[in-house]
């Protein structure tokens, strides 16, 4: 049986401590040990109920479960593509991909018992919040929130630095798990500079974990039209409180 949850012995924690310290920002290889990134795959590909998370213009973040957007008429379904698109378009922070998000679906027990609410367990367990703190050098940080992410041919994330005062965002990290993605298929995770240049462009490779300090000013490409449906991950922050 395969374990959901378990970072790799190999991981150096004094380098990845050290780049973060040095950057800001880090891809850590081979963060789970294989067992668990397949896991945790097929958990993404086969056992999520996906819904879909955008932006409206002047309305922030929405969001619609996986059954409602089924049963809704496509022409419905695609005008929340419009939506996130006007915004992005006018300036506005947007975002549009499809979103599983464990922390409310925990909290509301929509599917008690689900493998992603074991992640989320996984993730505040003391072990990985002791690294956490390790890698960042933050004793403050005591939790970890968590989404699971699907973007698709034609999903993004505008730029935006994930600075939300109120939430205590210390550490952000993505776990990644889309299998053999090119670079032409868009999705890189981008790191910008002050003039608004890609400092840093980031592959979601199969099994590497990015974390970065908030905040910092980044964005994910939009996935190009031929890619295919894979650019699975797991998103949050470390947060202290």
């Amino acid at each position: 049986m395969r374990t959901l949850f378990a970072l790799s012995p190999a991981l150096d924690t004094a380098a990845i401590a050290a780049a973060l310290k040095a950057q800001g920002r880090v891809q850590v290889q081979g963060a789970l040990t294989a067992d668990s990134a397949e896991a945790i795959h097929e958990v993404l590909s086969r056992g999520t109920d996906w819904g879909l998370a955008w932006a409206a213009a002047g309305q922030g973040g929405k969001h619609v479960r996986g059954a409602e957007l089924r049963a809704m008429d496509p022409q419905v379904r695609a005008r929340f593509g419009h939506e996130a698109a006007t915004a992005a378009r006018q300036g506005q922070f947007a975002f549009l991909y499809a979103q599983y998000p464990m922390i409310r679906a925990y909290n509301e027990r929509w599917q008690p018992g689900h493998p992603l609410d074991l992640l989320l367990e996984h993730l505040n367990s003391p072990a990985m919040l002791d690294f956490a703190r390790a890698v960042s050098g933050d004793a403050s940080i005591v939790n970890a929130d968590a989404q699971a992410t699907l973007y698709a041919p034609g999903h993004f994330l505008t730029q935006h630095d994930d600075l939300v005062r109120e939430e205590g965002r210390r550490l952000a990290y993505v776990f990644n798990f889309a299998r053999d993605w090119r670079p032409d298929y868009g999705g890189q995770l981008n790191f910008l500079d002050a003039d608004g240049n890609t400092a840093l462009g980031l592959l979601p490779r199969f099994n590497t974990l990015n974390l970065f300090t908030v905040p910092m000013a980044h964005c994910v490409a939009m996935v190009s039209r031929f890619a295919p449906v894979g650019r699975f991950s797991i998103t949050g922050w470390f947060r202290d409180h």
